[in-house]
């Protein structure tokens, strides 16, 4: 029942995205022409027809017509801007396939810009509602959590974002998770009967998050769950990267299923590497002005020259020299020895809050990450890429795990998801490399867009380190 209400609420949610479609259009011709109906009528509602085709199928596609309770508005933001620009693209097609009355591309960019400004505004919107109503306890759903450490993040997840709506009404775990969240949320017994919990509480949904799962387990809570017709959720490391990076290879007759380690989409990783040598060379070309007044005010506040180089390890161990705005004093390499005592971080990384070592302009430059700009030119060197896992210094390498060294399979960036994590002064260093193979096995063109849309929100908020 449930399941056929959300399928008409996506429906009339892919309608009301043609309905934007057309109102855009309309006002798009009115703008450019003086009038809603510059072409003959036939075209007109010819054209009407394609936007509802192409507007709902791509809706349901990009999946904007799904309320999704824990997206971000950033995703929401880039599926939109990437829907309404194929949609126009198929638009513009479509009007020489059909040998249609041609309405000009400056009339088509006004539409795609309206569709965006029209589409962000009311997705937001219902989103926005829909947060505030869960937040207040409207709208939420119960889950029940099966699982032992590696379920810490998740739950934390669940208490911080209220407004997904989502009501831990119990938690079937170790003792090591109950020491972290038992005062947090309830916890059950590790006996305790999944059919009789389903029979006495209102369970919506049961999330099975255990590192070493068990078959029989998994198969008696999905058979329970199925019994009484509730939502059963399971995550495994595994699945990020079956999801993404599998595919079966014959040799001769015979299929293998081959798991890859990295991104083997070919032609998007080319497109990342034009991306980021354009992008590169335009961000070193307009922010030019910026770069000789940070320069000027190094020299000003501090004796030393105004780059800092330093020995960094690339792709797959490739060492090379990374360039930023000097932060520190010039014999900062030399004093670390004497503050090793007071390193915050629990690995081969050094981080304090208050270092003496840093500058005036220097807390400026790194709360605003502007002491990172330099390292475009090592972008447009090849030796970086503008969104991976950050390059560590070969000393740092040298005590890594051994899983560790899967984060150099991609280039390094000068932004990842560690930089834009809102946690990221207090998360531990295992943990900031499990965020860093994370953005390996989920790579995509849509990921990096909404990780610089997220660093540009991090800089103007000064919340750098």
């Amino acid at each position: 029942m449930l399941k056929e209400k959300e399928k008409v609420v996506n429906n009339f949610l892919a309608i009301v995205d043609v309905f934007v479609a057309w109102v855009a259009f309309n006002l798009s011709m009115c703008m450019h022409y003086g009038e809603v109906s510059p072409i003959p009528k036939k075209d007109s509602i010819i054209l009407h027809f394609l936007i509802l085709l192409i507007w709902f199928v791509l809706s349901k596609l990009f999946r904007l017509n799904e309320l999704y309770r824990s997206r971000p508005y950033s995703v929401l933001m880039v599926n939109v801007v990437f829907m309404t620009l194929l949609g126009s693209a198929i638009l513009v097609l479509a009007e020489f396939t059909f040998g249609l009355n041609f309405i000009g591309l400056e009339a088509i960019a006004k539409f795609a810009a309206l569709v965006i400004i029209l589409e962000v505004i009311l997705k937001i919107s219902i989103y926005a509602y829909l947060k505030n109503a869960r937040t207040k306890g409207l709208n939420t759903r119960t889950v029940l959590i099966v699982g032992d450490i590696t379920a810490k993040s998740f739950i934390e997840k669940l208490v911080v974002h209220k407004e997904w709506g989502y009501r831990i009404v119990g938690v079937i775990g170790d003792e090591e998770l109950k020491s972290l969240y038992g005062d947090k949320v309830p916890f059950l017994p590790l006996d305790s009967d999944i059919d009789v919990i389903l029979a006495e509480r209102t369970i919506d949904e049961v999330i099975y998050m255990q590192q070493k799962a068990r078959m029989e387990d998994i198969m008696s809570i999905l058979t329970s769950c199925s019994e009484v017709g509730v939502v059963f959720r399971m995550s495994s490391p595994f699945f990020n990267v079956l999801s993404n990076k599998t595919h079966l290879h014959y040799f001769d007759t015979t299929p293998l299923l081959t798991i890859s380690n990295t991104p083997i989409d070919y032609l998007a990783l080319k497109a990342k590497a034009i991306f980021d040598f354009t992008m590169s060379f335009f961000a070193i070309v307009i922010l030019s002005p910026v770069y000789l007044c940070i320069a000027l005010l190094i020299k000003l506040s501090s004796k030393g020259p105004i780059f800092f180089k330093q020995k960094r390890v690339g792709l797959r161990g490739r060492k090379y020299w990374v360039y930023k705005f000097r932060t520190m004093v010039t014999n900062a390499e030399d004093l670390m020895a004497e503050l090793a005592e007071f390193n915050e971080m629990d690995g081969p990384t050094f981080k304090m809050t208050r270092d003496p070592r840093i500058t005036n302009i220097g807390h400026f430059l790194r709360k605003t990450s502007l002491d990172e700009l330099p390292q475009f030119f090592n972008v447009l060197m090849g030796d970086m890429s503008i969104v991976g896992p950050r390059p560590p210094v070969p000393s740092e390498v040298k005590e890594y795990e051994r899983w560790q060294l899967r984060r150099l399979s991609m280039k390094p960036g000068i932004t990842c998801i560690w930089q834009v994590s809102s946690s990221r002064n207090s998360i531990s260093f295992d943990d900031w490399m499990k965020m860093d193979l994370e953005y390996i096995d989920n790579w995509s063109l849509s990921l990096d867009f909404v990780i610089i849309l997220k660093t540009i929100r991090t800089m103007v908020r000064a919340d750098g380190k």
